[in-house]
């Protein structure tokens, strides 16, 4: 690891990994510089909503990272979930400078529904009662959203951090990737991957009010399907800089009807991350999964949606919903050979985060599903689907899982082919790794 040329001032840049393969982490200060001063007479309120239960131990830094703000056109909301702890006595010591309400226990959609019905601000801001905001995270939003009268919010970058302390500049280097040259709609991206959580963007109140409140009965994944809701019919407007700290940590999360310890929450975004896109593909039209801004549903433009919701689905679990839009978009391809938009879409089909293991060991309900990969696909779109086993391969051979490895190898041979499973693990194949072409 190598320092490279710093940015702004404070800013150090590090280069991980090998030539040509390495990735950037970028260590910024916590202070502002001038450069995120805005004009704090502007006519823009925001509302900062902070939910929280059972957190007193964090909830302080928190309120405290809200009160440190550059812009200052704002409120504080602190919505106590039933905390059994020390929260109120926590909340009180910072005076008239926050508003606390408290309910009994019902979920964090239930406290953010709160929060926003007792709000008086023009944007609304979520801060989670474990996380923090760099001081510039609410000018940053104003600036974005006063330059973009049609964006209906704004969203940013995210560092995670660990600890339960706040971070120092050092701790600042897990950044999430967000897929700024990717050219799909962003409900799309999202769709795929979540690279936004509910602190890492700002909403109008009109907008917020027109997808309506949150679902009170998605004790998980409740941000996830909120961000859905905006970005289906508005791309928002990106700020590219980090405006939010996430914190990683050790502890209970969730209501008391469905706690869980935190090491232990994959299964709970699993289970609601299905429950969530079940919902979409039956509620959705074909043309919310449209992948690009600029076409409609014409017969190409039709295939490419299916081929797009049938990814999506795959990734997310749904896996009857993947087989009838996969099986739908097969008889849109014909005889003819893929294009290469069709394949990078098609290079997403195993891009999810969690869940491959129960594919490889077929311990899920995606056996009938699968078979539907193996059968009459041309060659390249087989390997298509089967790229991102290359990188798992590699990943599972650096920490010595070698019967992993295999198993993901055997698990492509058997389910793409093994035409497609040596041309993707061979030493010229590149296509999986390459990044979006700006042109379509």
């Amino acid at each position: 690891m190598s320092p490279g040329t710093a940015g702004w001032p404070g800013e150090r840049r590090y280069r991980i990994g090998d030539p040509g393969t390495e990735s950037i982490r970028v260590v910024r200060p916590l202070e502002p510089s001038r450069d995120y001063q805005v004009n704090t007479a502007s006519q823009m309120r925001f509302s900062v909503i902070i939910p929280t239960f059972k957190r007193a131990q964090l909830l302080g830094d928190a309120i405290r990272a809200a009160l440190a703000q550059t812009y200052t056109n704002r409120e504080i909301l602190v919505i106590d979930d039933g905390s059994p702890d020390d929260t109120r006595n926590v909340a009180s010591t910072f005076g008239d400078a926050v508003r606390y309400f408290r309910q009994e226990n019902k979920g964090k959609s239930a406290a953010l529904n709160l929060g926003i019905s007792a709000s008086t601000g023009d944007a609304i801001i979520v801060l989670d009662d474990d996380d923090l905001f760099p001081p510039w995270t609410i000018a940053k939003h104003a600036e974005a959203l006063e330059r973009n009268a049609a964006a209906d919010f704004s969203f940013g970058r995210f560092v995670r951090f660990s600890g339960d302390r706040p971070p120092s500049h050092s701790d600042l280097w897990d950044e999430e990737f967000v897929p700024t040259h990717d050219p799909r709609r962003l409900v799309v991206k999202l769709m795929e991957n979540c690279f936004l959580p509910n602190p890492a963007w700002a909403v109008r109140r009109e907008a917020q009010m027109r997808v309506g409140p949150y679902a009170e009965s998605m004790y998980y994944s409740h941000d996830y399907d909120m961000i859905l809701r905006l970005a289906r019919k508005n791309e928002g407007v990106f700020i590219d800089e980090p405006v939010l700290y996430q914190r990683k940590h050790v502890g209970y999360r969730g209501p008391s009807a469905e706690e869980t310890f935190k090491l232990d929450t994959v299964g709970k975004w699993m289970k609601y991350d299905a429950i969530l896109f079940k919902k979409l593909d039956r509620e959705w039209s074909l043309s919310d999964f449209r992948p690009f801004l600029d076409e409609g549903l014409s017969e190409r433009q039709e295939a490419l949606a299916l081929l797009q919701k049938g990814v999506i689905l795959f990734q997310r679990k749904v896996y009857g919903g993947a087989t009838r839009a996969l099986t739908d978009y097969r008889r849109h391809l014909r005889d003819r050979s893929p294009d290469l938009v069709e394949l990078r879409i098609a290079t997403g089909l195993l891009g999810c985060r969690y869940g491959i293991t129960d594919l490889v060991a077929k311990k899920s309900s995606s056996s009938d599903s699968v078979h539907i990969l193996s059968t009459h696909w041309p060659l390249s779109m087989r390997a298509a689907f089967a790229s991102q086993i290359r990188w798992r391969v590699r990943r599972a051979l650096t920490v010595g899982n070698v019967g992993y490895a295999l198993d993901l190898a055997k698990f492509s041979w058997r389910t793409f082919g093994p035409s497609a499973t040596a041309a993707i693990l061979g030493p010229r194949y590149s296509f999986g790794a390459t990044e979006w072409r700006h042109s379509h």
